[in-house]
């Protein structure tokens, strides 16, 4: 799939604190391709670590606990590129997960057909780059703990962990768990 996104940082830039990574940010829009989409989320974890040092969101416990069980794989878990993932229900179309993203790490850009998705995080930090309606440039924000997000089906979104992150996961999956997955642009090695 090709497609082009500009992509605004206002949210990011009205924190103080994030301005010089909106800024450094800016520069690398619109994403019109995959080696514009892995520069992008590179300069994100880049930009980030050199404001922030080891983060703002510490991960704790739980991350370490949920990021043994990617690692040691078995029932339930999906080993990831950019982590893994961690199913604590599946009773179709209903599914709850964690996703374990590793600090530098970075889900797809992505977006579903059918799949209505709540995410919550938990713990850590990082960015989310989405889109709330079809006609506006993708929008980026913080991740940090007790943020809340709503994709509806068609809505694209990806998560970038700048620091390590858990997030929690919701869904409503009428294709089945990982069945409605469209890629638009995905990390290198994937």
């Amino acid at each position: 799939m090709s497609a082009s996104f500009d992509v605004d940082h206002g949210k990011l830039r009205a924190d103080p604190r994030l301005r010089p990574i909106a800024d450094e940010l800016s520069k690398l829009s619109p994403i019109d391709s995959r080696d514009a989409f892995n520069r992008y989320c590179r300069a994100a974890c880049r930009s980030w670590s050199e404001v922030f040092g080891f983060g703002i969101g510490k991960s704790s416990k739980q991350f370490d606990e949920l990021a043994g069980r990617v690692k040691r794989g078995g029932d339930g878990v999906i080993k990831t590129s950019w982590g893994g993932v961690v199913v604590t229900l599946h009773e179709h179309p209903r599914v709850e997960k964690f996703l374990v993203v590793q600090r530098g790490k970075y889900l797809a850009l992505e977006k579903h057909e059918q799949k209505d998705e709540r995410i919550e995080v938990k713990e850590g930090g990082g960015i989310i780059v989405w889109r709330s309606t079809a006609d506006q440039p993708l929008t980026v924000e913080a991740l940090k703990p007790r943020a809340e997000f709503h994709f509806e089906p068609g809505k694209e979104h990806c998560l970038i962990g700048t620091e390590n992150l858990l997030v929690f996961e919701r869904s409503v999956d009428p294709k089945g768990m990982d069945q409605d997955l469209v890629f638009i642009y995905e990390p290198e090695g994937s």
